[in-house]
């Protein structure tokens, strides 16, 4: 009887168990907060953005076709052109430059849809993020 009751008990607490892991691992891959707030930070009027999001476009873009299909520099730098792609459609659309770097994110997280945002590592993009942040601030 006391066996039952443990199994039972077992069985009820299992999926409260796995749904607390799924939301662990979930909030484990998002980024801190970006300093949206703070003064410090200059951030360029979308048009502006816009000018330099296509420059930096026309650089990378060609050096893809150099690179094999598939490899880890292929890969990274196809997921720097999604991450500035996505951003500068942001922009077009008029989104502040700070939510466009936190909207490109995740595209460049799953490589514009095609893995699991767990996919790439944190620190890349971080890296991207920190890139952006060179790029479209004064």
């Amino acid at each position: 009887m006391l066996k039952l009751n443990f199994l039972t008990s077992l069985r009820a607490l299992l999926p409260a168990v796995l749904v607390a892991c799924c939301i662990s691992a979930a909030t484990a891959q998002q980024l801190q907060p970006a300093p949206w707030n703070d003064p410090a930070i200059a951030w360029l009027t979308p048009q502006e953005a816009q000018v330099k999001l296509q420059a930096e476009l026309q650089a990378l873009q060609p050096q893809l076709a150099s690179l094999g299909v598939g490899t880890p520099p292929h890969t990274d730098l196809l997921r720097r052109i999604i991450f500035y792609k996505s951003m500068l459609r942001a922009v077009i659309a008029e989104m502040p430059v700070r939510q466009a770097i936190d909207s490109a994110l995740p595209e460049a997280a799953s490589l514009g849809g095609l893995y699991e945002q767990h996919f790439t590592p944190e620190a890349t993009l971080r890296a991207l993020y920190d890139e952006a942040l060179a790029l479209l601030t004064d």
